[in-house]
């Protein structure tokens, strides 16, 4: 089992660039994607306060409290 799943608080590094996507740029993660590959993964975020979701590769989250 990866360090990420369904329900962590995740934060998205910094130098990842989108324009919905909120400053403070924590979310959750609402769902793992492809998995195909066995050792990579992409992971479904929801960020907290927006109706806005976004998929990520795994090098792109850092568990929230790692983090900031």
């Amino acid at each position: 089992m990866g360090r990420f799943r369904v329900g962590v608080l995740v934060v998205i590094k910094d130098g990842v660039h989108h324009d919905e996507m909120p400053d403070h740029r924590v979310g959750l993660i609402v769902r793992e994607c492809d998995t195909s590959k066995g050792y990579t993964s992409f992971y479904e975020v929801a960020f907290i306060g927006t109706d806005f979701t976004m998929k990520f590769h795994e090098m792109f989250l850092e568990l929230k409290n790692e983090s900031r």
